[in-house]
């Protein structure tokens, strides 16, 4: 064996997936605490003989896909692998549960893998030969059409259209190694980041059954069980069922993620993976040798010993074989004779879910890390009876059909074990690790923001956040701080928006559980500073105390904190005019700054460049009346009187468009990233009827729609090409549309066979929307000289 060379640990800072029986990584783990069976069992009508078993594992809703929130075209995503579809969902949720959205100062990586695609064969290719666009879709053809069944398909673009959509510019690999595939991804993306590739990374795998998919044909010797159980270690084992799931874990160095108050699920200690070589029986056949060394070496690369492991989360196919190799190899790590008997727990997620093919590993991973944050190990389901041939008893380990408790009083270490078909072998060490205090804030209130694509996922998300926390204990004002940091900067900004500013949890469900809708955009700000001057200063003295910002703005104005020795007018106009300074820093620019006559000399030297040599002349010109000033009214005026908050203008602002800079709002706080409910995606179908083989239907023709009607003519290209009902013409065919090279080019060639015209191969890139494109295939059509067309819209 060789050793590997240590590495620093690395920190689990979110996770999510999609499993039989559960859409989230919470529903999972009450799943397999339950010792539920996620199973489906149907009649499966039309199949004859006994040996066909039903029973499979499914993912539910797989043919439903929010297309529209990555802004891919529904003609491209009926296309796409669902497993590509429903990893790349899964992916921007784990990314959100990290408290991270674009990261543009972080090099973020793709490490996942997928299991075989049979929606290529069985769906799209029927599909594509049927209207007449035959050939092999896995050979690109000139056309175009070819190339985009191979991209929405092949394996190697799984990685690289997550990196895409999300916007993230590590490496983006995809990582093929059967079953093995998803934790080989983690170990991967381990290794790259401990030597710098990246700094943060999304790993796991997907692996789906088709919804139509009722069972198995059972074999003798085969994998599948006989009777639709998957049994592992029980004596009655004899085999696995397929299963289907989608997981991926956002990694980061350990001492990163504790810089910056990342919320730290787990640390992964060590790594490994390896190849059984050629010493074994057969291709397919395991080895206890390769097992026993990629355990090893993951514990060395951990620097610890097998007796600090007190729970392993095995592949445990509950086949004869496996199990038993299986079992060989952790007899050689863990049974040294040191151990007391049933002092390991070994773990098997496979009973519960089935096999989940290249998803597998990972959703294992999930689950002993579920185990360490929660201090129990779940049942191993349909575990009755040991099978006599792996002699437990005696040995080191303990299989349990009950929930197994796992107290804090020893550190919490477990190894997650897959190993593939072909010899490939994975192994990840985790440990658990202490939970970080919210740090302390001298702010009062909390910004609390959410947005959406639309007012009904607006709803949704508001209700979401409130039921999560009515489920929490009151938060104390440090945790609705973290609660605020991370939505804040860890969620996408979209149209539809709302947002509160609030002192305590309860506040914040009632705001959330309030009618209102989202407000209208407000285009042009400005301020209005009144009220009476004795006020300011007080409430200015009170302000700069509590809101660190307003202290930085009077430290960058005056070169002094200090207000007790200043005049209330000096007080009064110096704190007036950071808070203005404080909100045009965090991006909320004012056409116009409305003020009494007294404070027009302080403004004027705030807007003449702050010389703070001119300052005190400046402040000595503050002459008070008796004039307090009108208050704004206007939705888009903010007014600076003595009851002025912070958060409260800031959350007018943001809720009404505004671009505020979140994270120099909290540069000067210590704020960690939590855990929240996710964007609450709206899934349509997108799905492909099945057709029989050698059925062949007419092409579609081109649009004919005639005459001088171009715009209506490109229109209807345009929405054929891209699969859309309806399409505003001056929807841009990037930003707004979600198209790319290949849908340019065909628009381009269609384009340009119905109107007998030259025009640019890649025209919706030069005339991005219908009405360009119309406006210049107008000018291609006409004769030089005047314009003798006009285009109807």
């Amino acid at each position: 064996m060789v050793a590997l060379v240590p590495a620093p640990p690395v920190a689990i800072i979110g996770m999510a997936g999609r499993f039989p029986g559960a859409d989230d990584v919470g529903r999972f783990w009450q799943n397999l605490l339950s010792g539920a069976e996620s199973i489906t069992r149907t009649s499966a009508e039309g199949q004859d003989g006994t040996d066909f078993v039903r029973a499979v594992g499914r993912v539910e809703g797989i043919e439903d896909f929010d297309a529209d929130y990555f802004r891919i075209p529904p003609a491209e995503a009926v296309l796409i692998d669902p497993q590509h579809r429903v990893l790349l969902e899964v992916a921007a949720a784990a990314m959100q549960d990290a408290g991270y959205e674009a990261v543009r100062d972080q090099r973020v990586g793709v490490y996942v893998g997928c299991g075989e695609n049979y929606y290529l064969p069985d769906f799209v290719e029927p599909r594509e030969a049927a209207e007449g666009r035959g050939g092999d879709p896995l050979v690109p053809s000139a056309g175009g059409t070819d190339t985009r069944v191979l991209s929405a398909n092949e394996k190697d673009f799984l990685a690289a259209r997550i990196a895409f959509k999300l916007g993230l510019q590590g490496p983006s690999i995809t990582v093929q190694a059967t079953c093995a595939s998803g934790l080989t991804a983690v170990a991967l993306a381990c290794s790259a980041l401990a030597v710098g590739d990246c700094d943060i990374a999304i790993a796991g795998g997907v692996g789906l059954i088709m919804p139509d998919m009722q069972g198995y044909r059972w074999s003798a010797g085969g994998i599948f069980a006989a009777d639709g159980r998957c049994r592992a270690f029980d004596a009655e084992a004899s085999g696995t069922v397929p299963g289907s799931g989608a997981a991926v874990v956002v990694l980061r160095r350990d001492e990163d993620a504790r810089a910056v108050r990342d919320r730290r699920r787990v640390v992964i200690r060590g790594w490994a993976v390896n190849n059984d070589g050629g010493s074994r029986a057969g291709f397919t056949a395991p080895s206890a040798a390769g097992q026993h060394s990629v355990i090893m070496a993951a514990l060395h690369r951990a620097g610890l010993d097998p007796d600090q492991v007190g729970y392993v989360e095995t592949h445990g196919t509950g086949t004869p074989i496996g199990d038993a190799v299986e079992l060989t190899a952790l007899g050689r790590v863990f049974g040294t004779g040191t151990r007391a008997p049933a002092s390991l727990v070994l773990g098997a997620v496979k009973p519960n879910i089935g096999h989940a093919d290249a998803a597998a590993g990972v959703i294992g991973l999930i689950k002993a890390a579920a185990s360490i944050e929660n201090g129990v190990v779940p049942p191993t389901l349909h575990f009755r009876t040991a099978n006599p041939d792996l002699r437990l008893e005696g040995s080191p380990f303990r299989v349990s059909p009950e929930p197994v408790s796992w107290p804090a009083a020893t550190p919490r270490i477990a190894g997650v074990s897959a190993f593939g078909l072909g010899g490939n072998n994975a192994h990840v060490v985790i440990e658990a690790v202490e939970p970080v205090t919210p740090a302390a804030t001298d702010r009062t209130h909390q910004v609390v923001t959410l947005s959406a694509r639309a007012e009904g996922e607006l709803l949704r998300q508001r209700s979401r956040l409130a039921d999560w926390l009515e489920q929490q204990p009151p938060l104390p004002v440090e945790a609705l701080a973290d609660v605020a940091f991370t939505l804040a900067v860890g969620r996408p900004v979209f149209e539809y928006r709302w947002s509160a500013s609030v002192t305590n949890s309860a506040e914040l469900i009632a705001a959330l559980r309030a009618p209102e809708l989202s407000a209208n955009p407000v285009q042009r700000w400005s301020a209005r500073i009144d009220g009476p001057v004795a006020a300011h200063a007080a409430a200015g003295r009170s302000r700069a105390a509590s809101e660190p910002l307003v202290r930085a703005a009077l430290l960058e104005l005056a070169g002094s904190t200090e207000l007790d020795a200043r005049s209330d007018p000096a007080t009064a106009a110096l704190t007036s005019l950071a808070n203005v300074h404080v909100l045009e820093r965090l991006g909320l620019g004012f056409s116009r700054v409305d003020v009494p006559t007294w404070l027009q000399p302080a403004l004027d030297w705030y807007r003449a460049g702050a010389d703070q040599a001119l300052l005190e002349a400046a402040l000595e010109s503050c002459q008070p009346s008796a004039e307090a000033g009108a208050a704004g009214t206007a939705a888009g005026c903010v007014r600076i009187g003595p009851d002025f908050e912070l958060s409260a203008a800031l959350a007018h602002a943001w809720a009404r468009g505004a671009r505020i800079d979140w994270q120099s709002y909290y540069r000067a706080e210590d704020r960690g990233r939590v855990q929240l409910p996710t964007y609450p995606f709206n899934r349509q179908r997108h799905w492909l009827k099945r057709v029989p083989r050698g059925t062949v239907t007419a092409a579609k023709p081109l649009p004919t729609i005639g005459g001088d009607d171009i715009v209506a003519s490109v229109a209807a290209v345009w929405r054929s090409v891209l699969g859309l009902d309806e399409i505003d013409h001056d929807a841009h065919f990037l930003d707004e549309l979600g198209g790319d090279s290949m849908y340019a080019v065909e628009i381009g060639a269609r384009l340009a066979e119905l109107f007998h015209v030259k025009l640019p191969i890649d025209l919706p890139f030069i005339a991005p929307t219908v009405t360009s494109a119309a406006k210049l295939i107008q000018e291609s059509l006409e004769p030089a000289g005047p314009t003798t067309r006009a285009i109807r819209a």
